[in-house]
């Protein structure tokens, strides 16, 4: 899901991206419209600024969950592989090289602290990743 102050994003399992006006759950269809929101949180696997975060042989189930830092400049992924992955933000090019990677047993939700600064996120991933 994505929020902004009057809109929301849902992807829907059928892996289509959806955008509603809040209060009123309206949904928006307009490009042009959607293509303004400034959103204020990212948690979104779908959406050509995410293009790269699929590697090639990777099939819409297998990444989970991303979170794009407060900064905007920032994105960590899990998928069902136990691998969280560091990404520039956005990162619309296919195939792109993560910035950094680490192992876990298995990740279904991830997200970044405001205070994470992508220094502080390299030094976490470089202590953890054994």
């Amino acid at each position: 899901c994505k929020f902004s102050v009057v809109n929301s994003k849902v992807s829907t399992g059928s892996y289509k991206r959806q955008v509603y006006e809040v209060p009123s759950g309206k949904q928006l269809v307009d490009q042009a419209v959607i293509d303004r929101i400034t959103w204020a949180t990212w948690t979104s696997v779908l959406g050509d600024e995410v293009i790269g975060i699929w590697s090639r042989h990777a099939e819409k189930a297998d990444v989970n969950c991303a979170c794009v830092s407060h900064s905007g400049i920032n994105l960590v992924t899990g998928d069902d592989f136990g691998m969280v992955k560091l990404f520039d933000f956005p990162c619309p090019e296919k195939f792109v090289r993560t910035c950094f990677c680490m192992v876990t047993t298995s990740t279904v939700d991830i997200r970044i602290l405001s205070c994470f600064s992508r220094r502080h996120m390299m030094e976490i991933f470089s202590s953890l990743n054994l």
